[in-house]
C-alpha cells in the first residue's frame, strides 16, 4: 500500500532541486525594508572608510580598504587605525559588518527556504499524479 502523502526526502539529491533562477528571484522579492538594512549597513561602511582618511589621513583607496577589511573581519594587519577617532570608527565598522554578514546570510537562507517549499510542492504534485495514473 502507498502512502497518500510525498515523501519529501526521496528526491532531494539532484540539484534541479536548487535552482539558480528561483533562487535569484526569490532574493528579488525581498522588502523594502531588508534593501533598505542593507543600504544603510553598506553605507556606513563606506563612510568609515571615509573617516579613515579623515581621521589618520590615509587615502582615500587605503580608507576604503581598511574599512572593508575591517567589516569582513579580517584585518590583514598592513594597516591599522592610529587615532582614537578612527579605532572607534573601526569598531563601528566591525560591528557593522558582522550585521551586514548576518542579513545577507538571512536573506539567503529565506530565499532557499522559499525555493526547497516550492520544490516540495512540485514533488508531491508529481507524487499524488502518479497515484492517480497508475489508479487509472
Amino acid at each position: 500500500m502507498t502512502p497518500s502523502h510525498p515523501k519529501p526526502f526521496v528526491n532531494l539529491f539532484p540539484v534541479r532541486q536548487v535552482r539558480a533562477r528561483r533562487l535569484f528571484f526569490y532574493l528579488g522579492q525581498i522588502g523594502y525594508k531588508g534593501r533598505n538594512i542593507f543600504f544603510v549597513l553598506l553605507s556606513v561602511i563606506v563612510l568609515g572608510g571615509l573617516l579613515f582618511t579623515l581621521f589618520d589621513g590615509k587615502s582615500l583607496v587605503e580608507g576604503q580598504y581598511l574599512a572593508i577589511i575591517t567589516a569582513l573581519t579580517v584585518g590583514y594587519g598592513d594597516l591599522a587605525p592610529e587615532t582614537w577617532p578612527a579605532r572607534v570608527v573601526s569598531g563601528v565598522v566591525g560591528i557593522n559588518g558582522i550585521l551586514l554578514t548576518g542579513v545577507i546570510i538571512a536573506c539567503v537562507v529565506k530565499a532557499l527556504e522559499l525555493t526547497f517549499h516550492e520544490e516540495l510542492d512540485v514533488i508531491a504534485r508529481e507524487s499524488t499524479e502518479g497515484e492517480t495514473a497508475s489508479e487509472n
